[in-house]
């Protein structure tokens, strides 16, 4: 098993949206002008989104947004025994009963759905979510500059970008307004931390098989 748990980077991660959510609220700029995000778009030719200059900038419903995954992934890694609680309570039970852990486990179906049900529902969701931010980033780094929403020279030349400084032939999009460097750096760390998550829970789950294994060689001589 690997120097980290599963369970230490997704509450680690928690508590890493929890404080950008913070800043998103109070003082967005240090998330907007942080040197990763600088680095990030200048090296891979993003520019910066006009959409997140403007006066209502939906800063506090991303902060918002990001505590309700942070809670939720808390709630979910909290109450989901791990496979490790499953083996204690298994342990415990070979103690207190004369039926042997390693046939109870063969005839009990429960005992070993339980045993798997936080590995399958993590390995799901970082799955799903590592699909989710790299559609995103691609979708973000395959954008041509000419093709996101507004024509960057006009608007300068009109001296803002007000609620009247683009028309409405013009209007950002809900996906054009996803083009910008905050949003593709976000996404780019999701994916790779999720695929850190994906790829730590198989190890887990192949070093948990091989403990099954051998506890069923023991009880069975």
């Amino acid at each position: 098993m690997g120097l980290l748990s599963s369970k230490t980077l997704i509450q680690a991660h928690a508590v890493f949206l929890f404080t950008l959510a913070v800043y998103l609220t109070r003082s967005p700029q240090v998330i907007t002008e942080s040197d990763i995000v600088f680095m990030l778009g200048e090296f891979l030719q993003i520019d910066a989104s006009p959409s997140f200059s403007r006066p209502q900038s939906p800063f506090a419903m991303c902060g918002i947004l990001l505590v309700a995954d942070a809670l939720i992934d808390l709630i979910l890694v909290t109450k989901i025994p791990q496979i490790n609680e499953i083996l204690a309570m298994a342990e415990a039970v070979r103690y207190q009963s004369a039926i042997p852990v390693g046939g109870a486990m063969r005839t009990n179906p429960f005992i070993g759905r339980l045993a798997s049900l936080y590995s399958e529902i993590w390995t799901l969701l970082s799955a799903a979510r590592f699909c989710l931010f790299f559609a995103v980033s691609f979708f973000i780094y395959q954008s041509k500059p000419a093709a996101w929403g507004v024509d960057v020279s006009r608007v300068a030349a009109r001296g803002g970008l007000g609620m009247g400084a683009v028309g409405a032939g013009e209007a950002l999009s809900g996906l054009d307004q996803l083009k910008n460097r905050v949003v593709f750096t976000y996404g780019f760390m999701e994916m790779m931390f999720w695929l850190w998550i994906f790829l730590t829970l198989r190890e887990e789950r192949q070093e948990i098989a091989t403990k099954f294994a051998e506890r069923e060689r023991e009880h069975d001589r």
